[in-house]
C-alpha cells in the first residue's frame, strides 16, 4: 500500500512543478529550462529558512518568490535583450547552480529533525497510517490548487495570459503589453516550481543541490500524459489533466519498480506510454495509419466518457499486472520465514558496487543463502532522488525485514521514510550531519551502520614525507557532493597545521570539466595533487593524470583502486570492508539485537599503497621506511603486497613496454572486460616478461574525450593499445596507424570498417581482434 500511496503523494507534490511547466510550455509556448534550477532554488531557500527557525509555511511562501525571481530573470533576458528563450533558460539555470550552492552553504541540508509541513500534518493525525493521512492532506491541497488555478486562468489576467500565448500579435494589437505578460507568466510558473521544490524537500527530509536535475523532463511528461488521458478543452479539465498526469507519471515509476524493472528503463517506458495514448485515439477514430475506424463505438464517446474509459483501462492493466506478478512470484522457492533485505544505492558507481557485492558475499559466508533462506532486493536509483523515495515505499510494500541504504542520499531518505523496521547504512562519510545520530551510541532507535571519512591528514603526511614539508597542494572537487565538501574541509584543516604548505583548489560540476580544472592547477605550479574522495573527479581520473604527467606532478588520492592508473600514493579505506561490516550488523539485527543498542561503526580496514612505476617515471625516490609501511605496492605493471615486493625499485634489464588500456565508459561490462585483460596478462607472465606497465584510459562516454585520449596515446608512443567497446575501437582505428592495436567487447568490427572478413587484412594494419 505504501508504494501506491507514496506515488500519489509525490505526484501531488510535483503537480505544482507540472503546472509551472504547463504555463510556460502550453500557455506561453516558451521552452523554459529554468525549471531545473528554480526547483532546487525553492528547496534551498526553504531549507535554509527552516534551519534558521522560520516556520515551514512562511518558508514555503518565500520559496515561491525565490522561484518567481529566477523565472523573471529568464523572461527579461528573453524579452529585453531578444535572446532565444531556450538559451535564456539555459543561462539562468546554469547560474542558479552556483547561486543555490551559495544559498545553502553546502550541497545538502538535512531537515529530518526540523518542523515541516509534513510534521504539522502528522501532528493532527487522528490515528490513520502516516502515508494515508498525508495522502488525504495532499489530495485536499490538490483540490484547492486545482480550483484556484482554474479560476485564475478564467480571470481577466488569466485570459490575457492565454490570449498572449495563443496569438501574441493579436494581443499586441489590442494594446496588451505582450512582454510584460510573458514575464509575469514565466515568473508565476517558476514560483509554482519553487513551491514544489520546497514541498518535495520537506517530504523527503533534505534539500540537495542535485534534486532539480531532470525536472523539466518530468514536468513535460506529466503535461503530455495528462492531456492525452483527459482530452477535454475546458480550463478546469486542462488544469486537472496536469495534476492527473503528474500522479500517473509517479505511478508509472512505482509500477516499474514493483514488477522488478530497472529504474533506468523508466524513460523508455514513459516514452512508450505517452506514444500509445497519443496515437490510440487517432487510430480508434479512423485517423491513424490504418485509415479506418477500429472501434466505431469508441469514436462516439463524448465528454467525460472517453477519459473515464482510458483511465479505467489503465487501472485494469495495473491490477492485472499486479496480480499476475504476485501469481508468478508465488512459485518462488523461498519460504515466508526467510530474511529479506532491501539494498538501495544512489547510482551505479564502482565504490557503491564494491560495498553492495561485498555485503552479499559476507551474508552468504554468514549462512544467508539467497534463494534458500534469504531474499535480497537490489535497487539502483540511477542518480534520481525522487526514485529513492519510491524505492523506500516499495521496500515497505515488500515488507522487507531490514533496509540497507548505500550512500548518504539514500541514507537520508531511509531514516526519513522508514520508522517501523531496522535501517543499516553503509558507505556514508558522516552520518551525524544528516541527523542519523549525535554520536556512535546516541542515535535513532531503528538505525545503525558503518561510516568513515577519508583520513586526509594522514594522506598529507605521506605526501610531505615523500616531497618535503614545503608544498603547494592542489585539489579538485564537486561542491554538489556533501562528502566531497566535508573531506576537502578536512584537508584544508590539516594544511592549516603546516606553515609551509599552501592550498590551491578548484571546483567542477561534471566530469567533462576535470581536465580543464587540472590544467589550471598545473599552471598555478602546484607541487602535488591531493584528491579527496569524489565520484566525479575519480570517474575522470585519467584527465588529472594526463595534465599531471606533462609536468611530472605526483598525485595522491584515497581510492586505492585507482592507484595503478597513474597515482603515486593512495591512502584510504577499502570499501569492501564497509559491506562486510554492514553484513555483520545485519546478522546481529536478524538474530534479535535492537539497532538502537548497536553503536555506529567506523571502517576498520585502511590500505596504504605506492606506485613505484610512477615514482620511477617522475624521478622521485620513496623513503625506504615509508615503503616498508605500505600494505600494497604497484611495481612493474602489477600490484602485490609489500611482503612479496620488499623495497625493490630496480629497473629490469629489458626495455620497459607500455600498454594503453582504453575504455569508452566505466560500465560494469566494460570494466569486467578490462579486469579480464589485466588478469590474463598477469597470469600469463607477459607483464613480468616484457617489463610492461598498463595505463588505463577512460573517455567517460565522451566522444570528444575519446579522440583526445587516442591522440595522447599516439603522442606518447605507447607500445600497445587495447580498446574495449566499439566506440573505443572506432576512435583508436581512426587516430592510430602505427601502434599495435588489439580490441575486445565489440559486436561487429566489420560493420565498423575495421575489416571485411575475419581473415581479411584490417584497414589499420596493426589492428588485431579478440
Amino acid at each position: 500500500m505504501e508504494l501506491w500511496v507514496g506515488a500519489v503523494n509525490l505526484g501531488l507534490l510535483y503537480a505544482f512543478m507540472s503546472m509551472g511547466v504547463f504555463i510556460t510550455f502550453r500557455i506561453h509556448d516558451f521552452p523554459d529550462i529554468t525549471v531545473d534550477g528554480s526547483f532546487t532554488t525553492g528547496a534551498a531557500v526553504s531549507a535554509v529558512l527552516m534551519a534558521a527557525g522560520v516556520d515551514p509555511f512562511s518558508a514555503l511562501v518565500v520559496s515561491f518568490f525565490a522561484g518567481a525571481f529566477a523565472g523573471s530573470l529568464t523572461a527579461m533576458i528573453h524579452t529585453r535583450f531578444n535572446i532565444n528563450g531556450l538559451l535564456a533558460g539555459i543561462l539562468v539555470m546554469t547560474g542558479l547552480y552556483s547561486v543555490n550552492l551559495h544559498i545553502m552553504g553546502r550541497s545538502n541540508i538535512p531537515l529530518l529533525n526540523l518542523p515541516s509541513v509534513i510534521t504539522y500534518m502528522q501532528a493532527i493525525n487522528p490515528g490513520l497510517p502516516d502515508e494515508i493521512w498525508l495522502c488525504l492532506g495532499c489530495l485536499a491541497v490538490g483540490v484547492i490548487f486545482w480550483v484556484a488555478a482554474s479560476f485564475f486562468l478564467k480571470t481577466d489576467l488569466g485570459i490575457t495570459m492565454r490570449a498572449t500565448g495563443n496569438n501574441p500579435v493579436m494581443a499586441g494589437a489590442l494594446s496588451v503589453n505582450v512582454n510584460l505578460i510573458r514575464v509575469m507568466g514565466v515568473s508565476l510558473a517558476n514560483g509554482l516550481v519553487g513551491i514544489s521544490g520546497s514541498l518535495v524537500a520537506q517530504y523527503q527530509g533534505f534539500a540537495d543541490i542535485g534534486m532539480g536535475i531532470g525536472s523539466i523532463v518530468f514536468g513535460l511528461a506529466a503535461v503530455i500524459i495528462g492531456e492525452s488521458v483527459l482530452r477535454m478543452r475546458s480550463v478546469f479539465a486542462r488544469v486537472l489533466s496536469v495534476i492527473l498526469g503528474s500522479v500517473i507519471f509517479r505511478f508509472m515509476v512505482a509500477m516499474a519498480l514493483y514488477v522488478g524493472l530497472n529504474p533506468i528503463d523508466l524513460k523508455l517506458i514513459t516514452a512508450a506510454f505517452v506514444l500509445l495514448i497519443l496515437i490510440a485515439p487517432k487510430v480508434f477514430a479512423g485517423r491513424g495509419p490504418s485509415r479506418r475506424r477500429v472501434f466505431d463505438w469508441f469514436s462516439g464517446l463524448k465528454g467525460w466518457k472517453r477519459p473515464i474509459f482510458v483511465i479505467s483501462g489503465a487501472v485494469l492493466v495495473i491490477i492485472f499486472s499486479v496480480f499476475g506478478y504476485r501469481y508468478f512470484k508465488s512459485d518462488d522457492p523461498v519460504t515466508s520465514k526467510t530474511a529479506s533485505v532491501g539494498i538501495v544505492q544512489i547510482s551505479d558507481h564502482p565504490l557503491l558496487n564494491i560495498t553492495r557485492d561485498s555485503f552479499v558475499s559476507e551474508m552468504e559466508r554468514l549462512g544467508y543463502r539467497e534463494g534458500e533462506n534469504c531474499i535480497i532486493h537490489r535497487q539502483d536509483a540511477n542518480g534520481e532522488l525522487p526514485t529513492v523515495n519510491t524505492i523506500m515505499d516499495k521496500f515497505l510494500l515488500d515488507d522487507v525485514d531490514i533496509v540497507l541504504p548505500i550512500s548518504t542520499p539514500c541514507t537520508q531518505a531511509a531514516i526519513n521514510k522508514v520508522k517501523d523496521r531496522p535501517v543499516v547504512f553503509a558507505t556514508v562519510a558522516n552520518p551525524f550531519i544528516i541527523g542519523a545520530g549525535n554520536s556512535d551510541t546516541d542515535h535513532l532507535p531503528n538505525v545503525t551502520g558503518v561510516y568513515g571519512w577519508a583520513p586526509m591528514d594522514k594522506m598529507l603526511a605521506i605526501a610531505t614525507r615523500i616531497l618535503g614539508e614545503k608544498l603547494k597542494v592542489g585539489a579538485i572537487w564537486n561542491p554538489a557532493h556533501a562528502n566531497s565538501v566535508f573531506n576537502v574541509s578536512n584537508l584544508k584543516e590539516a594544511i592549516s597545521n603546516h606553515n609551509d604548505i599552501s592550498f590551491s583548489g578548484t571546483t567542477i560540476t561534471g566530469s567533462s570539466e576535470v581536465y580543464q580544472a587540472a590544467v589550471s592547477l598545473v599552471e598555478k605550479k602546484i607541487d602535488a595533487f591531493v584528491l579527496s574522495p569524489d565520484n566525479t573527479v575519480y570517474s575522470a581520473f585519467e584527465s588529472v593524470v594526463k595534465s599531471a604527467r606533462s609536468k611530472k606532478i605526483p598525485i595522491f588520492l584515497s581510492d586505492v583502486e585507482r592507484l595503478q592508473d597513474g597515482a603515486l600514493g593512495a591512502y584510504g579505506y577499502d570499501y569492501s570492508i564497509s559491506g562486510i561490516q554492514a553484513a555483520r550488523l545485519v546478522d546481529r539485527v536478524l538474530k534479535g539485537e535492537s539497532p538502537g543498542d548497536i553503536p555506529f561503526e567506523r571502517y576498520r580496514k585502511v590500505t596504504f599503497g605506492l606506485n613505484l612505476d610512477i615514482a620511477r617515471e617522475i624521478g622521485i625516490d620513496i623513503p625506504p621506511d615509508l615503503l616498508k609501511e605500505a600494505t600494497f605496492v604497484h611495481v612493474d605493471g602489477t600490484g602485490r603486497s609489500n611482503e612479496t615486493t620488499g623495497d625493490r625499485m630496480m629497473v629490469k634489464d629489458s626495455v620497459p613496454k607500455r600498454l594503453a588500456l582504453f575504455l569508452f565508459s566505466d560500465t560494469y561490462i566494460l570494466e569486467l572486460t578490462a579486469e579480464g585483460v589485466i588478469d590474463e596478462l598477469r597470469r600469463s607472465g607477459a607483464l613480468m616478461k616484457h617489463n610492461m606497465t598498463i595505463d588505463k584510459k577512460n573517455a567517460q562516454n565522451d566522444f570528444g574525450m575519446a579522440q583526445a585520449i587516442v591522440q595522447d596515446i599516439v603522442r606518447q608512443r605507447y607500445d600497445f593499445i587495447v580498446t574495449i567497446s566499439t566506440p573505443a575501437l572506432q576512435a583508436a582505428a581512426n587516430g592510430n596507424k602505427k601502434i599495435p592495436h588489439v580490441f575486445g567487447a565489440v559486436t561487429d568490427p566489420f560493420r565498423m570498417g575495421v575489416a571485411n572478413t575475419a581473415n581479411d587484412t584490417f584497414s589499420a594494419p596493426q589492428t588485431e581482434h579478440v
